[in-house]
């Protein structure tokens, strides 16, 4: 087991999305405030930078942090002013007790 308390030296906001419809049936895209947690944010480099597509043209984080229920791909996390929205969460199966999520920053 590794020490992962050492290594959690920044701050983000866990936000979970709200299910509210506009008068059209559309989605608001309001979030809730759902905690803060302790995470470690490093950018993730593609691994085929001429892969084009649209979606790499933003910014991609690896974030890590201890496990908590409730993260899904309806989160996102505030993190220095940014709004990281959540792509996939993987348990560490090395740590149980670890979560690394792939987040892709929204403008």
């Amino acid at each position: 087991m590794t020490e992962l308390s050492g290594t959690l030296r920044e701050r983000v906001t866990i936000e979970r999305r709200l299910g509210n419809r506009d008068a059209l049936g559309g989605s608001i895209g309001a979030y809730a405030y759902d905690g803060a947690a302790w995470a470690a944010v490093s950018p993730l480099i593609p691994a085929d930078l001429t892969a084009a597509d649209s979606l790499s043209a933003m910014p991609r984080w690896q974030v890590t942090m201890r496990k908590r229920e409730g993260v899904d791909l309806k989160t996102r996390l505030v993190w220095r002013g940014r709004f990281l929205g959540v792509r996939s969460v993987v348990s560490d199966p090395r740590d149980p007790a670890r979560m690394v999520l792939t987040c892709q920053e929204k403008r």
